[in-house]
């Protein structure tokens, strides 16, 4: 890791990244091009767009986003707008999510988005009292925090459903849990490449996963 100096577009220094290298990042830029694979199937399973499953569609466009911008950021480090086209996308995404899970538990959506407002309320909050040293833990939680807004309405959806599907969420949960700690494991150097690739590895799995879950339950019927 090169402490002495900052990649061009400004953004952060992984274990991995190495400026005097063409691509300073190559696991971190090869594990992001995971995700363009369950971008890309349900892209054509839905035929490019199905309103039947709105959410997953716009869902799936804005993964495919998320994941060229994450693999153009990690793999050439000069762009900031590709920083942004890393996390923007997944942000929404998680936010989304969040709505749409309270919405299929509670039925409307003006509960959704007060959900959703206190839990943005806290983001804000880890930003600003987070000294800027912990920039990185701070990112780390608030992916954390993002998850717990899926967590909480997805938890209680899953009560309302008797289990229904259940397996899903648990190797989703798990297979996110395993990669968020893996991106705070990177500063710690264990291997020379680091670990922020075993984030996206595991991350592709857990989004994978919970796709498909959300896939099957737009087709649930109660009772």
């Amino acid at each position: 890791m090169l402490l002495q100096s900052y990649p061009p577009d400004g953004g952060i220094v992984y274990t991995e990244t190495n400026l005097d290298h063409f691509f300073p990042e190559p696991f971190n830029m090869i594990s992001s091009a995971l995700f363009l694979m369950p971008a890309l199937y349900w892209i054509i399973k839905l035929r490019g767009f199905n309103r039947q499953y709105l959410f997953l569609s716009i869902a799936m466009y804005l993964l495919l986003t998320g994941c060229i911008g994450s693999t153009v950021y990690h793999g050439l480090r000069q762009w900031t707008f590709f920083i942004f086209m890393d996390w923007v996308p997944i942000a929404l995404l998680c936010l989304m999510a969040s709505v749409y899970f309270w919405y299929k538990l509670l039925g409307k959506w003006y509960h959704s988005v007060l959900a959703l407002l206190i839990f943005l309320s806290v983001t804000i909050g880890i930003y600003k009292f987070l000294p800027l040293a912990e920039f990185q833990l701070a990112i780390s939680i608030n992916y954390g925090v993002m998850v717990l807004m899926i967590v909480l309405p997805l938890t209680l959806l899953l009560i309302k459903m008797k289990g229904h599907n259940t397996g899903l969420v648990v190797i989703s949960l798990i297979a996110f849990a395993v990669a968020l700690f893996f991106r705070v494991a990177d500063k710690w150097e264990w291997i020379s490449m680091g670990t922020h690739f075993l984030w996206h590895v595991f991350g592709a799995v857990a989004t994978t996963v919970i796709f498909r879950f959300i896939y099957q339950l737009n087709d649930y019927k109660e009772g």
